[in-house]
């Protein structure tokens, strides 16, 4: 939850930057950009005050609403946030950033229906809307739905195909249904277009060695491992293949690796493979 609570995050300051480039003229104008600009400078209280302004000089400013939403949540107060968000959308019912926005924080709330309820309003009104799409997917999954997940992907890599977090969300889904060749495919491409993501190098390895494609599982680890991962227990995968392909000194050096690091179970592979401490 703490990945998808800082996914929604940047996807919701991703949807205020938008709305900022792209809003309709209001006389609040001047108002609401400070408050955007104080918004960025994690002033808070300050953009708080300016989107008040912009609401004072337009008591229809849905826009000024919209801003407060998202002060409000950082400062953690969800329901100041929902409110204001509400009110955006009352005054503006095509306002498609503020669903998204508010789908956003029911997702914050742990209210995951009513999350996919804004989220596909959001889309109902643009249907070009790929990060709902995204967020949407990511709901679906929450709920066990990874069917549909998948399908939301897919609407999202039509349109943006080069979102990388899409195919390696679509990719976590797929390996959920036990489809580990499309998971693979998936990961694939967000290394094309992302070369040096770490977390994919790791997970596509774990992947191969799942697959029985023990050198493809290595050489994916050990690119993993080059590029320095924090993921401890990559050195213990990596000695598994290893010890599959019969590297045996190779498997014993990664799981002394693994137990030096604290890595749970390290211990087990060093007694059962090992016949004496390797030493460096």
């Amino acid at each position: 939850m703490k990945y998808l609570k800082n996914l929604i995050l940047f996807l919701l300051v991703t949807a205020l930057f938008t709305a900022c480039k792209n809003k309709t003229q209001f006389v609040s104008d001047k108002h609401y950009i400070n408050g955007f600009n104080y918004f960025l400078d994690n002033n808070f209280d300050q953009a708080i005050i300016e989107f008040n302004l912009s609401i004072k000089d337009d008591p229809k400013n849905a826009f000024g609403y919209y801003g407060l939403g998202y002060c409000y949540y950082h400062l953690g107060d969800n329901e100041k946030a929902d409110s204001a968000l509400t009110k955006a959308i009352e005054i503006k019912p095509d306002f498609v950033l503020a669903y998204y926005a508010e789908g956003g924080v029911k997702n914050l709330k742990g209210d995951d229906n009513a999350a996919i309820y804004y989220f596909t309003k959001s889309i109902d009104l643009n249907s070009d809307y790929a990060l709902a799409y995204y967020s949407r997917g990511a709901e679906y999954a929450h709920i066990g739905n990874q069917q549909k997940a998948i399908e939301d992907m897919d609407e999202v890599i039509k349109r943006r195909p080069d979102f990388y977090m899409a195919y390696s969300a679509r990719g976590a889904f797929k390996r959920n249904l036990n489809d580990i060749n499309g998971a693979i495919s998936d990961y694939s491409e967000v290394l094309k277009l992302n070369p040096a993501n770490v977390t994919m190098y790791f997970s596509r390895g774990v992947l191969y060695g799942e697959n029985k494609q023990y050198q493809l599982a290595v050489n994916d680890l050990s690119k993993a491992i080059a590029l320095q991962t924090d993921m401890h227990t990559v050195f213990l995968y990596r000695g598994i293949y290893e010890n599959d392909l019969g590297m045996k000194d190779l498997a014993c050096a990664d799981f002394q690796k693994a137990k030096a690091l604290g890595v749970p179970n390290a211990d087990d592979y060093v007694t059962k493979y090992c016949a004496q401490p390797i030493v460096k």
